[in-house]
């Protein structure tokens, strides 16, 4: 609008007229111009005094529970392992039920975790939880954990839960503690069972850990709203020079305008005395202006002093965030101490395990008696081939005998000699079989010492690793109290740790005690042939878990499918030896490969009688297979070791210990089905 009217005043025909409406025109136009320059420069000044007056006020400030748990989602990825993260790019963490965890999450970036970036998702609905990688479920989610039990089930998906009641399906269950602190509850079994690996580094990540993760976040979220900042006050200082620049582009097109039209006045002065009067009443006027222009000077001298000021507040905002940077390294290097710790119990699992290998080696020394046993089977069933041709011998002796009778008479005496050795032979063949069946047994019960023994040494090691940590404590805390320098707040820390490390380690001897007591019964079942009462489901269940290692080692699942409310009089040790060779029969024929499925499935029939279904998925058997299946000594591994055994051993006590009856369906590639009747009640 200025400048339009600026070009309709150059083009008025009335000299005098003209000359007396441009200057007040000037001067309102670099009025204009110069108040953008001082009102941008003050903004400025004042948003870099509230940033650094910001940056004060956030070190200060008190840990809230939301920060507390994105720091510990942000940093459990680091501590599991995924099964497919070659093939993946990004993993992904999903809140359900707490808004601000996910804000929390969202306002600081996450760094990549083994070259994977982290993303952030809020949920609303368990079935959502599919495609997530780590399920947080706030309290204001309890209702829906068995929707995200149900939804997670089978996947390897990592659920942190919050005050979760149903202990046996969770992972991690965070535990709200006092002073703002956040323990845990950790299922190691649950989180190996849905395909997750998981390191003893988990355990420790609380306390003071968990803080010096919560500032760490906070520098990063500081450390990006400060670079953000600084881009913003560079824009801004940019824009500003430009403006600058731009007023004294005009200043400088006004004045060379000043000096045309003065040199236009000087060039049209006449000699009438009114004409001289008002040219100089109009230098007077451009003296006033040329004044007022040196004004201008001075206060753009001024602005530039204010950016220069600016510059300065600049540069100690990133004087700031490199003190926050150099924060942020002592956090790392603190983090990296946590880790040669964490390194150390590794040490002390490691010579667990080396335990382990011996009772291993011991179970081989076993095996190879047994090899041995079965070596003088074979020798012997030779000699009854041998004894067989014998009869032929003396049936056809026999024949000859019926013509001639002296014949017949030493024929006679012969079959009476022969007729005894049979009976001896028979007697060591009787015996023959109750060492193998014995044999049987104690394979069986070496089998479930193996997995026992694999299963008790975890958390024995867990407990001797706490164990050993409150020693550790315990003679730190002497030292400083020997010194005299013990602190309330070591006191605190060396009470709070140690509460953990046993609550921990009463945690995982009472699992140990758990399992020696069911290896005990299964132990004595199978060794004492006594008839007793059970309940089906809590029986297999306990003859199942301990198999579980040996499943677990060939990648075979399992599912029971029994109702809870059948109950039978029988003898348990016999059921265990058969469930137990039924299983490593599946595990040495059924399965080629990883990734195959048994299930038990049992139900109440007609005449106070039980059917129960033992069923596979494996490679299923052919005709000639399925007719001698019950055969003794036949069996289709015998040059892998095979002794054909197992299935007759377990026919027999199906029929003569139990007195009931078993079939078998199978197909090739279609798995097999062993159906076992059983009374109620011997």
């Amino acid at each position: 609008m200025l400048t339009a009217l600026f070009h309709k005043l150059l083009r008025m025909p009335n000299v005098m007229m003209r000359r007396f409406l441009l200057i007040p025109l000037i001067i309102v136009s670099l009025a204009l111009t110069i108040m953008p320059v001082g009102s941008a420069a003050t903004q400025l000044s004042a948003q870099a005094n509230a940033q650094n007056r910001s940056a004060i006020n956030d070190r200060s400030a008190e840990i809230t529970p939301e920060e507390l748990r994105a720091a510990y989602l942000s940093n459990v990825v680091q501590y599991v392992t995924w099964p497919n993260e070659s093939v993946r790019q990004q993993l992904t963490i999903g809140v359900l039920g707490n808004e601000a965890v996910y804000q929390q999450l969202i306002s600081a970036p996450i760094l990549p975790v083994r070259g994977l970036r982290i993303d952030v998702e809020l949920l609303t609905r368990p079935n959502m939880a599919s495609d997530v990688d780590i399920l947080y479920i706030a309290p204001g989610a309890s209702h829906q954990l068995n929707s995200a039990f149900n939804a997670t089930r089978s996947r390897p998906i990592l659920v942190v839960s919050e005050h979760s009641p149903v202990r046996e399906e969770m992972m991690i269950n965070l535990v709200s503690g006092s002073q703002n602190r956040l323990a845990f509850q950790v299922n190691s079994d649950r989180i190996q069972d849905s395909g997750l690996r998981s390191t003893l580094d988990l355990l420790t990540l609380r306390g003071n850990e968990l803080e010096l993760a919560v500032y760490a976040r906070r520098a990063y979220q500081r450390l990006a709203q400060l670079q953000s900042e600084h881009r913003e006050l560079q824009e801004n200082l940019t824009t500003t020079q430009d403006q600058n620049s731009q007023l004294l582009s005009r200043i400088e097109v006004l004045e060379q305008t000043i000096r045309e039209r003065d040199n236009v006045l000087r060039a049209q002065q006449g000699t009438l005395e009114d004409r001289e009067q008002v040219m100089e009443s109009q230098q007077s006027a451009l003296r006033d202006l040329l004044n007022e222009l040196d004004q201008q000077r001075q206060q753009i001298l001024l602005r530039e002093e204010q950016l220069r000021q600016i510059q300065q507040t600049l540069r100690q905002s990133e004087s700031l965030l490199a003190a926050q940077q150099t924060e942020l390294n002592e956090k790392e290097q603190q983090l990296r101490q946590k880790q040669l710790e964490s390194d150390d119990l590794a040490e002390r699992i490691t010579a667990n395990r080396n335990v382990l290998a011996v009772q291993q080696q011991q179970l081989r020394d076993q095996r190879n008696a047994l090899d041995e046993q079965l070596a003088l089977l074979e020798s012997r069933e030779r000699t009854i081939d041998r004894q067989r041709l014998y009869l032929w011998a003396i049936g056809a002796a026999f024949l000859i005998a019926l013509i001639l009778a002296f014949t017949t008479v030493v024929m006679f005496l012969n079959k009476k000699k022969t007729a005894g050795q049979l009976m001896f032979a028979l007697d060591e063949l009787h015996e023959a079989q109750d060492k193998l069946v014995e044999s049987e047994k104690m394979a069986a019960l070496g089998n479930l010492v193996a997995g026992v023994a694999h299963e008790v040494n975890t958390p024995l090691g867990v407990a001797i690793t706490g164990t050993s940590m409150v020693n550790d404590r315990i003679t730190v805390l002497k030292e400083h109290l020997t010194q005299g320098n013990l602190t309330r707040e070591q006191l605190t820390n060396f009470l709070d740790r140690s509460a953990d490390s046993l609550s921990l380690t009463q945690k995982n001897l009472s699992r140990v005690g758990a399992l020696i007591s069911n290896f005990k019964q299964i132990a004595v079942d199978q060794m004492v042939a006594e008839q007793r009462e059970i309940d089906l489901r809590g029986y297999l269940e306990e003859v199942m878990s301990t198999l579980s290692i040996e499943l677990r080692r060939a990648g075979i699942n399992y599912e029971i499918s029994i109702p809870k409310d059948i109950r039978m009089v029988t003898i348990p040790g016999a059921m265990a030896q058969i469930i137990t060779n039924l299983v490593t029969n599946s595990i040495r024929h059924a399965f080629k490969e990883p990734g195959g499925e048994l299930r038990l499935e049992a139900e109440s029939i007609e005449g106070n009688q039980i059917r129960l279904k033992f069923i596979d998925n494996g490679a299923g058997m052919n005709n000639e297979t399925l007719t001698q299946v019950f055969d003794p000594f036949f069996t289709t591994k015998r040059n892998e070791g095979g002794t054909g055994l197992g299935m007759s051993i377990v026919y027999n006590l199906v029929r003569q210990k139990l007195r009931g009856d078993i079939t078998v369906k199978s197909e090739e590639g279609k798995g097999t089905t062993f159906m076992l009747v059983l009374p109620k009640s011997l």
